[in-house]
């Protein structure tokens, strides 16, 4: 982040603690509309916090604004379509509440979230930011929590609204209006707050479930092209884009990004194999392939060796690749910044 984004101490917030809950969303009433049946349901006192829908380049809908409104929710709205942090930044500055609690419109909060965050900082007023805990429909985590122990995941995210406008919010790059592809604003966001000094805790209780990921057939492709935005992370955030992103833990061992290092592996035998006979080396090419197969097994356990995804399986190495590649070319021409 640039300038000076430290955070200054300051007095505790006042009890009871409020929220803004700040829903970005592309305006699918299937997902928007039970979600703010859930907000309903909230166990807090409903003046005890508002909610702010940021319209995201949504068709205009009046019968869907309408729908909105009478939830008791207020819109932010953008004209074109600006990506998940710019739309989550245009609902913060409608908040008037002292905590923003961020979450996204295809996830089903517990009753008690508000709740359950509420009595959190009401416990220790001097917290700045809690994480709370984004399940599974079967109960396992949604992402695996970094080296810091930290997702970031903006779906169950609460934070002080005036630390949140001290750091910039989330930053604007991290989506390709030509591609509609984002990725990676939420760890710079939470990157961000760390290093300007935020109080952060995580709060388990505090609990919202999320739906499958990936669940369509050509979804692997799109989850690879996420990856033009990790040049752009480890432009900005460089110790801890290495020491923090995706980070495994293997026995005694750490691995560092390994299906990403496995497509790196997978693309370059590929090539081998291809460039073999032209050099005259016929007979390298089966070992190249072999190489390239062995590669290909991490990608395809993340698909959990579906066999009807093996056909769109193939293609995310080379994908993924030509997106980290993308995502380079970008930065260092400045249009990602």
């Amino acid at each position: 982040a640039s300038g000076d984004t430290r955070i200054d101490r300051r007095p505790p917030v006042a009890d009871p603690a409020r929220f803004s809950v700040v829903v970005p969303s592309r305006g699918d009433p299937a997902k928007l509309l039970p979600h703010l049946e859930a907000l309903g349901r909230q166990t807090l006192p409903r003046d005890r916090f508002e909610v702010i829908v940021a319209l995201d380049g949504a068709a205009p809908s009046p019968d869907l604004d309408t729908r909105i409104t009478a939830s008791g929710a207020r819109i932010a709205r953008l004209s074109e379509r600006s990506g998940p942090g710019a739309a989550r930044n245009a609902g913060a500055k409608l908040a008037h509440e002292s905590f923003l609690a961020f979450t996204e419109d295809d996830v089903t909060p517990a009753p008690d979230w508000l709740e359950r965050a509420a009595a959190r900082l009401e416990a220790d007023p001097a917290i700045d930011v809690i994480e709370g805990s984004t399940m599974k429909p079967g109960g396992r985590p949604v992402r695996i929590r970094d080296a810091g122990g930290l997702s970031w995941l903006p779906t169950n995210l609460f934070v002080r609204r005036a630390v949140f406008q001290r750091v910039g919010g989330y930053h604007e790059g991290y989506f390709d209006r030509e591609l509609a592809v984002y990725f990676r604003e939420d760890s710079d966001f939470g990157f961000t707050l760390e290093q300007a000094g935020a109080r952060i805790v995580q709060a388990p209780e505090a609990m919202v479930t999320h739906p499958d990921e990936h669940p369509g057939v050509l979804d692997p492709l799109r989850w690879a092209r996420r990856y033009e935005m990790d040049p752009l992370l480890a432009k900005r955030h460089p110790r801890l884009f290495r020491e923090r992103i995706e980070i495994h833990r293997l026995g005694p061992f750490r691995i560092r990004r390994p299906i990403v290092r496995a497509s790196w592996v997978c693309v370059l035998m590929v090539a081998a194999a291809l460039a073999a006979p032209l050099f005259g080396r016929p007979t390298w090419t089966a070992s190249f392939l072999a190489i390239a197969i062995v590669a290909f097994l991490p990608i395809w356990a993340k698909w959990r060796f579906d066999p009807l995804r093996l056909p769109v399986a193939l293609v995310v190495p080379f994908a993924l690749v030509a997106s980290w590649i993308r995502g380079r070319l970008r930065v260092a021409s400045g249009v990602l910044r």
